[in-house]
């Protein structure tokens, strides 16, 4: 079968300029084929939108944190919601609870408590849909929804076990991330994702891929015994979309597949790439950062001989992790090179276009903590005293 190949403007730049107007100098074109079995295919040589992060931003609009021993007060924030009204959902772990603020900051309520009853939980990862407020508690296998004023609807009990973001997607489908069990002898498959609809109703379960092989580093004793990526090894990524589905792909190049599924690739895109190497200085640091922490628990001798500093690779993966906004943009985060204190982000369009880079002038948790809505991104930081703070950034355009 022929490859169809064509190359076309891609659509953000005809809304900033005009379709008719030229094209800035130094843009790209993206580039589109079609694959045997109709997958679309997107690459981009460069940026199509905007050459540097001078040409678009996520800009702070607003940052609180509630005063110390004040019911707005923040122990340890571990998961973030935003509604179509703005409000901003924290879930708090010291003591449990969901904190609800206005876009100002401003406390409006708290929802749930520490427990095991109606309405309570011990740990909570959260997102929000329409009139809707759902909480997956992994520590006691609950999911449970509120309405957004924060009546107690519905709990039920599923998958345990499983630390991670969950969604509501637009159908009003709940993704639930799901421990992977196979029967003895089974070829291991990848991460499960378990959909019920808002009232409990298991639909289905959707399953990612395993991706390529990853390397670990494993130690054990008598009394127990561990398993550790290998820091800076090309990893399976992965985030789920708001249309329902994923985006997803192998860190070792940059690609990126857009899948309904789990089974099935709509769409893979990526950008022209040339690894960034990894300096000696940095892959000591690291090494010993991981020993000195393992040692804790299994002791310096054993782990050393467990972990080998020649083990960690020369060069950078592509991407450290995946986001999609709910607009449908995708944002790859990049690995720092040089400068830790901001956060490096490549943007795609909805298409699969790579519209350009930006350039985050905070620290973002590598994971949670963090909600990517149509506008920008709130997100909680630590402040210079190591405090959490609730940040709202807004994407912003400047072409």
């Amino acid at each position: 079968m022929t490859v169809q190949r064509w190359v076309i403007l891609a659509l953000f730049p005809c809304l900033l300029a005009g379709c008719g107007a030229a094209r800035e100098a130094g843009l790209a074109e993206a580039v589109i084929d079609t694959l045997p079995g109709g997958i679309v295919r997107v690459t981009s040589p460069g940026p199509t939108a905007w050459i540097d992060s001078s040409g678009a931003g996520l800009i702070e609009e607003g940052r609180f944190s509630g005063a110390e021993g004040t019911p707005a007060e923040l122990g340890d924030p571990r998961s973030v919601a935003v509604d179509d009204a703005g409000r901003i959902y924290i879930v708090d772990n010291k003591p449990a609870s969901i904190k609800v603020f206005g876009p100002d900051g401003r406390l409006i309520r708290s929802i749930g408590r520490e427990g095991e009853g109606p309405g309570e939980f011990r740990v909570g990862f959260i997102a929000a849909h329409g009139g809707y407020l759902v909480l997956h508690d992994p520590q006691v296998s609950r999911t449970t929804v509120w309405d957004t004023a924060g009546r107690f609807l519905r709990s039920w009990h599923d998958a345990c076990c499983y630390w991670a973001d969950i969604q509501v997607d637009r159908e009003g489908r709940i993704y639930v991330p799901s421990p992977a069990s196979g029967k003895p002898g089974e070829q291991r498959r990848g991460t499960p994702y378990v959909r019920m609809s808002l009232e409990g109703t298991i639909l289905d379960t959707l399953w990612l891929p395993r991706g390529e092989e990853t390397k670990y580093w494993s130690i054990s004793t008598k009394q127990s015994s561990m398993m550790t990526s290998i820091p800076f090894m090309p990893e399976l990524m992965w985030a789920l979309h708001p249309d329902g589905g994923f985006v997803y792909g192998w860190s070792g190049r940059y690609a990126i597949v857009r899948s309904r599924t789990g089974s099935d690739s709509v769409r893979v895109f990526g950008k022209a790439w040339t690894p960034d190497p990894l300096t000696d200085a940095l892959r000591a640091s690291e090494y010993e950062s991981r020993v000195k922490e393992t040692a804790k628990q299994y002791g310096e001798v054993a782990v050393r001989a467990a972990f080998k500093l020649e083990a960690l690779p020369r060069t950078l993966p592509a991407y450290l992790s995946l986001r999609v906004d709910r607009s449908g943009r995708v944002w790859v985060r990049r690995y720092p090179v040089a400068d830790t204190t901001r956060t490096f982000y490549d943007v795609f369009d909805s298409t699969g276009a790579f519209l350009g880079p930006v350039v985050v002038p905070l620290h973002v948790f590598e994971y949670g903590r963090q909600a990517w809505t149509r506008e920008g991104l709130v997100t909680v930081v630590e402040d210079d005293e190591g405090r959490p703070s609730v940040v709202r950034l807004r994407f912003v355009t400047r072409r």
